[in-house]
């Protein structure tokens, strides 16, 4: 793998890989023909999940897999953490450093991407195994249960058994700016129609 051609190369050059903070992580997926698409335009698990490693056996020892939702954006926080900097006010962004640590209790486990695609937003909001996701008024809500249904091939957003679930998936939407009940009093700091903001 390229991982570990990266950490033979430090060896190589006479480095201890130990002594490094290594992040090892990709943009989003392609489809791949998966569900019939091609490309990165639904909020599937094989486009909006990506491969997320931190190293530094200095600091974290014993190796662990962290199985809450966390975002490429969580980086900045962490590194910050890490280098013992302070992260700016408002940068939509949480130190991974207490999932490392193995401290998980007070951990927010909710992600949210959202994309422009054609003039329109898309957004998905995942909290623990629920995966909601928004295409617009005219387009039918989605909601999958990735812990029953991994190959997300039930949409789940008209079952009577997630009614409350759907109403706090709308709620937290329109706390975000999007949908017919989207807050005007929300502000994205930083926000750019153009680039996808990725779990």
């Amino acid at each position: 793998s390229y991982y570990g051609r990266l950490l033979q190369a430090l060896r190589e050059s006479g480095q201890d890989p130990d002594d490094w903070l290594i992040v090892y992580l990709s943009d989003h997926g392609e489809m791949l023909g998966e569900h019939g698409i091609w490309e990165k335009a639904r909020f599937y698990e094989a486009s909006v999940r990506v491969p997320l490693i931190i190293r530094w056996p200095r600091r974290f020892t014993g190796g662990r897999v962290v199985c809450e939702n966390v975002s490429l954006c969580d980086l900045f926080a962490t590194l910050c953490d890490l280098a013992g900097i302070p992260c700016q006010p408002g940068v939509d962004s949480r130190s991974l450093v207490p999932l490392l640590e193995g401290r998980s209790k007070a951990w927010s486990d909710e992600v949210v991407s959202q994309i422009r695609r054609r003039g329109r937003d898309h957004v998905m909001i995942k909290r623990g195994a629920l995966k909601y996701q928004y295409y617009g008024a005219d387009i039918p809500e989605v909601l999958f249960d990735l812990a029953g249904d991994p190959g997300e091939t039930r949409n789940l957003a008209d079952a009577p058994e997630h009614a409350d679930a759907m109403r706090a998936f709308r709620a937290r939407l329109a706390e975000l700016g999007y949908g017919s009940d989207a807050r005007s009093d929300y502000v994205n700091a930083g926000y750019d129609p153009g680039v996808a903001v990725a779990p």
